[in-house]
């Protein structure tokens, strides 16, 4: 399963007021970052995700899950879709979103080596 582990993070209810939908178009393909969602306690968001490549369509959920000193981010695998160059960049944005956002977060375990964004 695709995920990416950041280190040095903040709470994540903090992460969560930084992430924002994006959009990224070329020619072969749409990807897209949706709205979010934070459950009460804080230890879990949901993003709405959507990957168009060649024509076909896969909506999912990206997880971020808060542990104690880190923050997972990957795949929920109700919706599991097909692990797509897509569908890792999609999960890539979203680490490089907080990391961006919070200079201290470092990439830790992650097996998107070669998706992730400075």
């Amino acid at each position: 399963m695709p995920h990416v582990v950041l280190e040095q993070t903040p709470p994540l209810r903090q992460v969560f007021e930084v992430l924002r939908p994006e959009t990224l178009k070329d020619e072969t393909r749409i990807l897209k970052l949706g709205e979010g969602y934070l459950n009460a306690a804080g230890s879990c968001a949901l993003i709405e995700a959507l990957a168009i490549e060649a024509g076909r369509q896969q909506s999912f959920f990206i997880q971020l899950a808060q542990k104690p000193a880190s923050l997972t981010v990957r795949l929920l695998p109700l919706t599991d879709p097909d692990k797509t160059a897509g569908v890792k960049t999609l999960l890539a944005l979203v680490a490089r979103q907080v990391r961006q956002a919070e200079p201290a977060v470092c990439y830790g375990k992650t097996n998107l080596q070669d998706f992730l964004l400075p």
